[in-house]
């Protein structure tokens, strides 16, 4: 090869690996919340986006401040096929509810677990639309109240590992329970437990038949009787009855949006506390870092950074070769209505 060859093509190499390179974020319409919403639920039915739930701090004044947080049941919904489509209210959820889990299926938007101001939640809900118009069918109720856990689909089955059972919990769980979604009579099996201590706000993901368990935190007892985290970087996956740990993230990773983006044997990590910023007040917001997890190298990398303000405690939701992101909370508090598809390792 000429050296005039050479030196374009180990340019575009360079610029490949620079921290500065990222799949490419296309901003979607904001929700119409001036606030925006944490731990809310979203999916995709057809072509429309929905979302909804979750909580946020509508005086603006923050928890360190006396500020209340409040639990929503609006819904919303964006159609992902126009370019100019707005976004609608469509009604509410059955309750107000947040920080469970929600999970695209061909069958609808499965809404699992979750917590309003005072209990946590077992309730287990498909969602679907009827004439454009929310309808709820209950399905398998958890084994216990949940929020904050992780899940992800598997084939036809949802693994679910994690979470806390009520809000004054100082200790994370480490059950891991599966769906069959083809043998729903059966309800939620226990699956073996993670071997490791019990965790919230993990990420999730599925490749194949292996489902992956990333980062999330641990809780214990401080001296006030009070849950203290513990941040995290393990990686796990669970493939024919059995949990293996994997390579360590590089940095602690809780609140990354989950289920985690993927592309083929790639893993993404978009953002996440890292703990680095112990301080709410004083908080400069997340880490912008992407993460990559190779499956078939065991091996995380750097794999650019946000050029958006890095959101935590959100869900996603599958979009053609792309991710939507829905809101979450850029400082501690401090929620955002912005609404963007990342389209991993691009």
């Amino acid at each position: 090869m000429s050296p005039a060859l050479v030196r374009p093509l180990a340019t575009a190499a360079a610029l490949m690996a620079s921290p500065l390179h990222a799949g490419p974020v296309t901003p979607l319409p904001p929700v119409p919340d001036r606030i925006g919403f944490a731990g809310a639920f979203a999916g995709v039915i057809g072509s429309r986006l929905v979302a909804g739930g979750g909580a946020n701090f509508p005086d603006g004044v923050m928890p360190w401040d006396g500020g209340k947080k409040v639990w929503h049941d609006r819904l919303f919904e964006l159609d992902l096929s126009s370019p100019s489509a707005k976004w609608n209210n469509i009604g509410t959820l059955p309750a107000p509810n947040g920080y469970g889990v929600s999970i695209t299926l061909p069958e609808g938007i499965l809404l699992i677990g979750g917590s309003d101001s005072s209990r946590h939640l077992a309730e287990v809900t498909l969602l679907t639309l009827r004439e454009g118009k929310p309808a709820f069918t209950p399905w398998p109720l958890l084994p216990q109240p949940l929020a904050q856990m992780a899940a992800a689909l598997v084939g036809r089955r949802i693994h679910l590992c994690g979470g806390i059972t009520s809000p004054k919990a100082t200790a994370a769980e480490a059950a891991h329970l599966i769906l069959d979604l083809d043998d729903r009579p059966k309800g939620w099996q226990a699956a073996p437990a993670l071997p490791a201590s019990g965790r919230i706000l993990a990420s999730a993901a599925a490749v194949g038949d292996t489902f992956y368990l990333v980062g999330g935190c641990s809780l214990a007892s401080d001296a006030d009787g009070k849950p203290k985290r513990s941040y995290l970087r393990e990686t796990w996956k669970f493939s024919s009855g059995i949990w293996t740990r994997l390579a360590d993230l590089p940095r602690p990773a809780v609140a990354a949006a989950s289920p985690a983006p993927v592309k083929g044997h790639s893993i993404y990590i978009v953002s996440g506390d890292d703990g680095t910023q112990t301080t709410p007040a004083t908080h400069k917001g997340f880490t912008a870092e992407i993460l990559r997890y190779d499956i078939s190298r065991n091996t995380w990398s750097d794999d650019g950074a946000l050029q958006v303000p890095p959101p935590v405690t959100l869900p996603t939701a599958p979009w053609k070769d792309g991710f939507v992101f829905f809101n979450g909370e850029v400082k501690p508090g401090v929620r955002t209505p912005a609404v963007f598809l990342f389209t991993p390792g691009s």
